[in-house]
């Protein structure tokens, strides 16, 4: 029985970054390589397709590879008979996942599987977000990814939760018309806009 243990590999930033794109071409890369390939999503995430990984600019997982997507919940875990034979574990939205990414990951490094991770390092209100400080703590290789701000066309390396939004909660699903990337700056802006309109 081999001792090599697997390798986990992080993209983080916020929406709009490219996660999802990286993502694609992990996958593209592991298919090249003749890896057998399992990826999961959050059930939970339905904003382009239930059975598919779409990024935000309309490219889909499926359309470029013919690979099929897993849906979990995000309490979930993966059930063993889908791990079988599996080189290569990719995770779609990995801040969602509880037990898969602070349990099982480490299991199944152990057994020699790569694992890449991409993820929301922060929520809308700036703080770490879920399963993402285990996992970045925990990698091998970490890519932290930046979009364009839709204020000022810097460098967006946060999720602005739009006022239009109306929800305190942190999993909030939604696309561009609830987020939106913006650099730190315009970023704390907006907070402020937003929670004075909120006290008024």
């Amino acid at each position: 029985m081999s001792n090599k243990k697997g390798i986990l590999t992080v993209y983080a930033g916020p929406m709009y970054a490219g996660k999802t794109t990286a993502l694609i071409a992990e996958l593209e890369a592991s298919l090249e390589s003749n890896s057998n390939v399992l990826i999961v999503k959050p059930s939970i995430d339905n904003r382009y397709s239930e059975e598919d990984i779409v990024s935000h600019d309309g490219v889909s997982l499926k359309q470029v590879t013919g690979h099929k997507v897993k849906r979990l919940p995000i309490d979930g875990v993966i059930d063993s008979k889908d791990m079988e034979n599996v080189d290569v574990l990719l995770i779609d939205e990995a801040q969602f996942f509880t037990d898969l990414c602070n349990n099982w990951v480490i299991v199944y490094l152990e057994r020699g599987i790569d694992i890449v991770a991409v993820g929301l390092d922060m929520d809308s209100e700036g703080k770490p977000f879920g399963s993402m400080p285990f996992l970045l703590s925990l990698a091998n290789s970490v890519y932290k990814l930046s979009g364009v701000c839709s204020v000022c066309s810097g460098e967006a390396t946060r999720t602005f939760r739009k006022l239009s939004a109306r929800s305190s909660d942190q999993v909030l699903i939604g696309g561009t018309e609830t987020y939106e990337p913006r650099c730190f700056n315009c970023w704390t802006v907006g907070q402020t806009e937003k929670n004075r309109f909120i006290r008024s």
